[in-house]
C-alpha cells in the first residue's frame, strides 16, 4: 500500500474544499484526504467510472480516508481564462468531456470551471467529480454558467452549434432560462 511510505506533512500543499485535502506527491501522484468516507465514496465511484476517459486522472491507491491518483499539473480553467484566450480546443475538449460523462451515464455530466485543470500542453482534466454522481439539468448549466461569467458562452455555443449540432439542438431549448438567471 502506498500509504504506508507517505508522510503528508512532508507532502506540498496543493490546495483544500468542502469535501478535503490535496497533497502533492510528486510529478505524477497527489493524494487527497477527505473530510468524510460519504465524499471519498462518491468521489471515487467517479473516477472508477471514468477511467477509461482521457481528462479523469488515473486513481493509483485508495484507503479509508484517502486517495491517492495522478497529479494533474496547471491551472483552473475559470482562472485561466482571466489572462488567456478561449479556444477552438478548448470548446472541442469541453464538449467532449460533457458528452463522455453523458454516454458513462454521470448523472450530472457537468462541473465548475474551477474542476477543470487545464495543463501546460492545454489538456483538460477534470479533478473533482465528486458531484457528478448527483442529479443535475439535461445540459451542463455549471459549465454554461462559468463561461457566461468570462464573456465566452458565445463562443462555446457557437462551436458546439456548429460542430456538434445534436448536443446543441438538446441543450437549446434549456438556454433561455439559463440566460434569463444571468440577467
Amino acid at each position: 500500500m502506498l500509504m504506508d511510505r507517505i508522510r503528508v506533512e512532508q507532502l506540498e500543499f496543493i490546495g483544500a474544499g468542502k469535501h478535503g485535502e490535496v497533497y502533492r506527491i510528486d510529478e505524477r501522484h497527489c493524494i487527497k484526504i477527505y473530510n468524510s468516507r460519504q465524499y471519498l465514496r462518491k468521489e471515487l465511484a467517479a473516477l472508477e467510472r471514468g477511467a477509461e476517459a482521457p481528462f479523469f486522472p488515473r486513481v493509483y491507491d485508495w484507503g479509508r480516508d484517502y486517495i491517492i491518483r495522478e497529479y494533474a499539473p496547471g491551472t483552473p480553467l475559470n482562472r485561466y481564462l482571466r489572462v488567456n484566450a478561449f479556444t477552438p480546443d478548448i470548446a472541442r475538449q469541453l464538449v467532449e468531456m460533457v458528452e463522455t460523462m453523458r454516454r458513462l451515464r454521470f448523472r450530472r455530466a457537468d462541473t465548475r470551471l474551477s474542476h477543470i485543470i487545464i495543463d501546460p500542453k492545454g489538456k483538460l482534466w477534470l479533478i473533482d467529480p465528486v458531484n457528478t454522481m448527483k442529479k443535475s439539468p439535461p445540459f451542463p448549466r455549471k459549465l454554461l454558467k462559468g463561461l457566461m461569467r468570462r464573456g465566452v458562452d458565445g463562443e462555446f455555443l457557437e462551436y458546439v452549434k456548429t460542430h456538434h449540432s445534436e448536443t446543441y439542438a438538446r441543450w437549446q431549448k434549456h438556454l433561455g432560462s439559463l440566460r434569463d438567471q444571468e440577467s
